[in-house]
């Protein structure tokens, strides 16, 4: 478990897109966190696109509430890191109330529903998701995504900046898959079933 005294950010890094991002680190370690219960999943993996080949994927998580603590507390670290590093991070001074008005919660909650987890994934290359079945085997993706439970393991790997908005990212990189099993809604079959043919 996290202990969150030992997270920082480096500093802000620009790519050739220009894109500013800053890494999240654990002490000198990458952040890697395994959820200890099953998430649903709402929405299958989508992009922002609707491209078909692409390989970056959003995955929405529906979380139980025994894993919001977690992801509020990251929430907490990450509003309270960025109030007093916003001069280097931002380039200028923020308040409490406006880094809040500009950083996007890692849980997005609804009065009426669990509270969902934005994570990202990746289908090809060597950042590629892995996939598990219950009994630790490795498989492929799930085929009815909504039908699955899944329990995965996290990179939180680092701050994005965009303009005025800023927020972690979620990498999953491997994700213990437990599919909702196919129950024949007749029973078992009868020794009537074989006479009849199933012919009532």
């Amino acid at each position: 478990m996290a202990t969150f005294s030992n997270w920082s950010l480096a500093d802000v890094h620009v790519n050739a897109k220009g894109a500013k991002t800053c890494q999240l680190l654990d002490g000198a370690a990458r952040m890697l966190y395994t959820a200890d219960a099953y998430c649903t999943v709402p929405f299958p993996p989508s992009n922002f696109d609707k491209d078909p080949v692409a390989t970056r994927l959003n995955l929405e998580l529906r979380v139980p509430p025994s894993l919001e603590a977690f992801f509020d507390n990251v929430d907490a670290w990450a509003l309270g890191y960025l109030t007093i590093n916003a001069e280097r991070l931002f380039g200028k001074k923020l308040s409490a109330e406006q880094v809040k008005e500009s950083y996007h919660p890692t849980l997005r909650r609804h009065s009426e529903y669990p509270a969902l987890l934005r994570t990202k994934f990746d289908t090809a290359g060597r950042r590629a998701c892995k996939f598990w079945s219950t009994d630790h085997q490795a498989r492929g993706a799930p085929e009815d995504w909504r039908s699955s439970e899944v329990r995965p393991q996290l990179h939180i790997s680092h701050l994005w900046i965009m303009g005025r908005e800023c927020g972690l990212v979620l990498n999953v990189e491997a994700l213990l898959v437990q599919e909702a099993s196919t129950v024949c809604p007749f029973g078992s079959p009868s020794p009537f079933d074989a006479l009849s043919g199933g012919v009532v």
